[in-house]
């Protein structure tokens, strides 16, 4: 018995030593379970973080009408994001963080924007669509979110009735991290929709659990709806350079109170917008098609008459289906500061020779919106304060349009009511 009592001491004790030793081996940089703290700029921990352990905090903030990124300030690190929340490695709970908004040119607008949201060893992706705050589900969804730490890429899902639809990876770019998706693909079928999110290691494993079903990552698409607008990005939404159409602050249809079902898609020019009009509008049966388009077109290699010939097209087919076509002058563009942005191709010298020729044709037309007197500064071209990029209207600029396109809907309510 002696024996035996001798042996399972010395077992334990070695259990012990190993045990130990384990503990001792211990990666520094393992996340440990989730801590919430207050929210607030200076966070204090409900338990002290043990010394030596890496946290991972996820902050949020308001969009800031005009931001086109923001600088995170903590410790002596600074760090840049293009959407209104970021995660960060730090070694304590109680960083004091600090957050600006910058516009294009790297300007200060606010210097102290108020976090509202903290978080602590995310578990899931947070999204950042707002489709629970749009009229109707988008036509080509944007999927957005705040970039998950570490992450090399993500997959997307998208489910329609609860059952998969597509499937989609998005990878990080050299400039910045991944935090939005643009669907290439129309959701033109009725159903109930929703979307999420997970992060992805190049290795293959996933990084994160699945982003939550919420009211803002889903939508119901349904018909027949009234009035309906094709066009580009201009109609699809999005603005200040780096803020998606899944956000409703650049989008025209925030502004308008009476429901449009937004057909946009960014990037298109004339002919494209004729070719899909059976797939994108007729699911939708529409009496009103508000059409702005063109701009793609006089910025790039589109001659105004082949413009307009392509709207001569829209009006047979709308014609043929019973559709009243309504159309708005296309906005103008900013060339010097086109020049400046970089990102986006320079114009030809004689853009404004056909942008002028769309103009005067929509004009001719029975149904049409002129926006020309609101978006053009002394020289014919986009006021620069409507625009950060030169193309594209920010908030204000989405507001005159959407505003005018209430009223032309407002006085002429028996085409489409």
């Amino acid at each position: 018995m002696k024996k035996v009592s001798l042996l399972l001491t010395f077992f334990l004790l070695l259990l012990t030593a190993v045990t130990t030793l384990a503990d001792s081996n211990v990666d520094s940089t393992v996340y440990p379970p989730p801590v919430e703290p207050a929210v607030e700029q200076t966070v204090e921990p409900a338990v002290d973080q043990p010394s030596g352990v890496k946290v991972v905090m996820r902050l949020s903030w308001r969009l800031v009408p005009g931001a086109v990124k923001y600088k995170v300030a903590f410790n002596d690190e600074v760090h840049t994001t293009y959407i209104n929340g970021i995660e960060l490695e730090v070694n304590s709970v109680s960083t004091v963080f600090h957050v600006v908004a910058l516009d294009f040119g790297g300007r200060i607008i606010d210097s102290d924007v108020d976090v509202t949201q903290v978080e602590t060893n995310p578990t899931a992706p947070k999204t950042t669509t707002e489709f629970d705050k749009m009229d109707y589900g988008p036509l080509y969804p944007v999927y957005s979110w705040v970039p998950t730490h570490g992450a090399d890429y993500y997959q997307i899902q998208l489910f329609k009735d609860g059952e998969l639809a597509r499937e989609y990876e998005a990878y990080n770019t050299d400039k910045d991290k991944a935090y939005d998706y643009y669907d290439e693909y129309p959701v033109n079928r009725g159903g109930d929709y929703y979307w999420r999110v997970r992060a992805m290691s190049n290795y293959g494993f996933a990084m994160s659990e699945w982003s939550e079903q919420t009211d803002n990552v889903s939508f119901k698409v349904s018909s027949p709806n009234r009035v309906c607008a094709l066009g580009d990005s201009i109609t699809h939404g999005g603005g200040a350079v780096t803020v998606p159409p899944s956000m409703t602050m650049y989008n025209w249809e925030t502004y308008c109170h009476i429901p449009v079902k937004n057909l946009g898609k960014s990037g298109d020019t004339t002919d494209v917008i004729v070719e899909r009009f059976e797939n994108d509008v007729l699911p939708f049966e529409p009496k009103v098609l508000l059409i702005m388009a063109g701009v793609n077109d006089f910025r790039g290699t589109i001659f105004g008459w082949q413009s307009a010939t392509n709207y001569k097209a829209l009006i047979d087919k709308c014609a043929y289906y019973g559709i009243t076509p309504v159309f708005l002058t296309p906005t103008p563009i900013n060339a010097g500061l086109i020049r400046k942005s970089r990102f986006i191709e320079q114009p030809p010298y004689d853009w404004q020779t056909h942008y002028q020729f769309l103009c005067d044709w929509i004009r001719k037309q029975p149904y049409h919106i002129d926006l020309t007197a609101a978006f053009e500064d002394e020289n014919g071209e986009l006021r620069a304060d409507l625009t950060s990029d030169g193309l594209h209207p920010d908030e204000e600029g989405k507001e005159i349009i959407g505003r005018a396109v209430e009223e032309w809907l407002k006085n002429n309510e028996q085409l489409w009511n």
